[in-house]
């Protein structure tokens, strides 16, 4: 696709949901132009990294005469001052087609709770783009009545299937499976603290095996304090192959998040049939509601947490059913449907007919 440059984190081996979402349209576009803004884990080199991408993106506007379109993957705070800049440089000095993609689950609070000279800039990255892609109804609504944008779009988050379908075999304890940032926002520490109240209860009848990245030391030594051992088992940031593993071999899938877009980690899952509980978080309640594939929880209610693991822990065969639903549910976030909507919003902005989809 000759005529879209994408600006996003880097798309290979990244630790983030950015960083995926890019990765997996890079295996569905041909060719794939791309500015990586954000290669390191270092900060520092980052740092040094973000001007040369400034420099890399002139450049390639100035030379690449076939770019019409310039896609911008964002999300909050760091990455909105970065991808600020970069908006600015192409909206001012070359006067592209802009897509501004918005990801994570904290733009709402970060936009609110910014300075009056921050919000400005929000403001004029939003309003000047000739379209806002957002990932679920209830962002549309914050956008639409927060912003005069010009035009605002849902686009799933696009997942690629598993090569074989997952089929769930519900034997012995029930496996729960937690794949996301070790932190607050995603509720981890919520679900610890319910197991830990709970341990009688639960002890010989669940195992959750927890997969990521972020505070590792806190998580480890929560679960060391809260005597947690036997039930909980942290695994460390899985690659493609080990994570195939753990979906294959859990029963359900938990994410009690405090903010979210929509998770890729949630509809990962779903690939791989299995049932959720997450919480009511950006655009969670549009999956579990439409599909109903699992149990919403409010952020933070241990109670409500407890409650949906004991309900299926009493009602196995409900498993099942949520089950089914999410392998139907996830079709909707597949290349085939995503990228049919992504190529129709390409094709009105500049009206081109050359526009390919090729699978690498």
């Amino acid at each position: 696709m000759k005529e879209v440059l994408f600006i996003a984190p880097g798309n290979k081996n990244s630790k983030g949901g950015i960083g995926l979402c890019v990765n997996n349209y890079s295996k569905y576009i041909n060719p794939f132009k791309l500015i990586v803004t954000h290669r390191f884990d270092s900060k520092v080199l980052n740092t040094i990294w973000f001007p040369l991408c400034v420099l890399e993106l002139f450049f390639r506007l100035l030379i690449d005469s076939e770019i019409k379109i310039v896609h911008i993957h964002g999300a909050s705070k760091g990455s909105f001052y970065r991808k600020y800049i970069l908006f600015s440089l192409v909206d001012k000095l070359f006067h592209k087609k802009i897509i501004y993609h918005v990801h994570g689950g904290g733009f709402r609070d970060f936009y609110l709770e910014s300075s009056k000279f921050i919000q400005k800039r929000v403001r004029y990255v939003v309003n000047s783009a000739d379209v806002l892609l957002c990932l679920s109804e209830k962002w549309r609504l914050f956008f639409s009545s927060a912003f005069k944008a010009k035009r605002i779009e849902i686009l799933n988050n696009m997942i690629i299937p598993p090569k074989k379908s997952n089929q769930l075999q519900i034997e012995g304890e029930l496996q729960l499976l937690f794949l996301g940032l070790i932190g607050d926002n995603k509720g981890i520490f919520d679900l610890l603290k319910t197991l830990a109240k709970n341990r009688e209860v639960f002890t010989g009848k669940i195992n959750l095996r927890i997969a990521g990245n972020g505070e590792v030391s806190r998580l480890k030594q929560a679960i060391s304090n809260w005597k947690l051992d036997e039930i909980v088992q942290f695994v460390g940031w899985v690659d493609a192959e080990k994570k195939d593993e753990l979906l294959r071999s859990s029963h359900v899938f938990i994410l009690p998040s405090y903010k979210e877009g929509l998770p890729l980690s949630i509809l990962e899952a779903m690939s791989y049939s299995l049932p959720i509980i997450s919480s009511n978080a950006g655009g969670i309640p549009d999956l579990i509601h439409k599909y109903k594939n699992g149990i919403l929880v409010d952020a933070g209610n241990q109670q409500e947490i407890k409650n949906a693991i004991l309900r299926l822990l009493d009602k196995k065969n409900l498993i099942q059913v949520y089950s089914e639903r999410s392998a139907k549910g996830v079709v909707d976030f597949y290349p085939h449907s995503v990228l049919k909507t992504l190529f129709s919003i390409y094709h009105e902005l500049q009206g081109s007919k050359g526009l390919l989809i090729e699978q690498n």
